[in-house]
Parts: structure tokens; sequence; C-alpha cells
């Protein structure tokens, strides 16, 4: 009987080294749902920002809301750069979100530097940029969420940096 004992004891411990092994593998490695949650709430948090400087903002403070707006938007960058995705799908929709909050900061802050300047047509200019970039966001919030099937959240359907009572005017 005892010489049963041994191998059985030692396959069961062979056996939990392997489940170890592999509960500790899969745990280095973060899943979709996990991912898709990161990258979510960077989105939201930049949606959140612009809503609170939005918000917040009065028309005699709008070139400093603009400035506002542009700093969220390239925080939102930095953080989107700062993921680690292995989802390649997921780092797809990261690169566009980089791209577009790379081009909403610069778009603002050209924005507010033609305002200052009471340049028009480079304000028009600027403004005509920031639709641009900020147009993307839509579409891409809706293929996210069709990715990660989440269903939209009140946050994620508001995702609108150019949206803002805090925007100057194109004309001096």
């Amino acid at each position: 009987m005892p010489s049963f004992e041994k191998p059985v004891a030692k396959r069961i411990y062979q056996g939990s080294i392997l489940i170890l092994l592999g509960l500790l593998m899969a745990s280095c490695s973060e899943n979709k749902v996990a991912q898709c949650s990161k990258l979510i709430d960077i989105a939201n948090q930049a949606v959140s920002g612009v809503k609170t400087v939005s918000e917040n903002s009065q028309p005699d403070t709008s070139i400093e809301s603009m400035n506002k707006i542009a700093d969220v938007a390239n925080t939102a960058k930095a953080e989107m750069e700062g993921l680690q995705l292995t989802d390649e799908q997921l780092k797809g929709f990261q690169t566009r979100f980089i791209d577009m909050y790379t081009a909403t900061t610069n778009a603002t802050r050209e924005l507010v530097t033609a305002a200052e300047a009471k340049d028009a047509q480079a304000a028009q200019q600027a403004f005509n940029a920031l639709q641009t970039a900020t147009a993307q966001e839509g579409p891409l919030v809706n293929e996210v969420n069709a990715y990660c099937e989440a269903q939209p959240s009140p946050a994620a359907e508001t995702l609108s940096p150019s949206v803002s009572p805090a925007a100057p005017s194109p004309s001096p």
C-alpha cells in the first residue's frame, strides 16, 4: 500500500504545480474584457473632463476653457499611450484614440492661438480641424462598444470634446 501513496502523491503534486502555473500565466495576461475596460475608462474620463470644463466655463473665460479641454485631450492621449494591450483589435482602437486625441489637442491649441491673435481665417481652419478630429469619436466609440460587447453608457454616448459652450467663436 505505501508504494501506491508516493506515485499518487507525486502526480497530485505535479498536477497542482501545473494548475498553479496555468493560473499564474492566465493572471499575467489580461483578458479582452479587462483590456476593454481600461480603454473605455480612459475614453470616459476624457469625456467627463471635457464635460466638467464645459459646464464650469463662463463666456468670458472661453480661451482658458479651450486650453483646459486641450489639456484633457492631451492627458487622455498620454494615458492611452500607456496602455499595454495584447488584443490586436484593441491596439487598433488605441491607436485611433491616440490619433484623435492628438488632433483634438493640436486643433484646440491652434484655435486658441488664432482667437488670441484675432485671426478669423486661422480660427476657422482650426475650428474645422477640431470638428474633423472629434467627428471620429462617435464611430470609434460605437466600434469599441460593439467589439467589447458593452452597452453604451451615457458617458460613452456623449464622447464629444468638440461640443463645448466654451469654444471661442471663429470670428474675431
